[in-house]
């Protein structure tokens, strides 16, 4: 699990919200979850942008809104539409492709994403 402050970090990284979860597993896979996100270099934080935007891009174009409550606090997000998934998606395979990424092998040519038989 990473640390609260990688998860704060990444929170930050784009205009959307992610579940917790999300971004814990984005960590996991980046190999960062334990580290300091000041010690962070640029390929870094850009790669963690492009693996939280491919989530986006791979989610549904309105996200449900989401609320919590415990006695008299409570907390809600709104919902979030994505309105232009091609912009995003050329976003982040410009920065998949900027690194040599492996995950440019999941995403095949032309535009589309390919998925893979378990």
């Amino acid at each position: 699990m990473a640390t609260q402050e990688v998860i704060d970090y990444m929170s930050g990284l784009t205009g959307f919200v992610f579940d917790k979860d999300v971004l814990n597993r984005v960590a996991l896979d980046r190999h960062v979850e334990e580290s300091d996100p000041k010690t962070f270099d640029k390929r870094t934080q850009d790669l963690l942008t492009a693996d939280l935007l491919l989530t986006a891009y791979l989610s549904p174009d309105v996200w449900a809104s989401h609320s919590s409550k415990h006695g008299s606090y409570s907390r809600s997000v709104g919902a979030q539409t994505l309105y232009n998934k091609d912009k995003i998606y050329n976003y982040l395979l410009g920065i998949y492709k900027l690194y040599d990424d492996p995950k440019l092998e999941q995403l095949g040519e032309g535009g589309t994403v390919s998925f893979l038989d378990i």
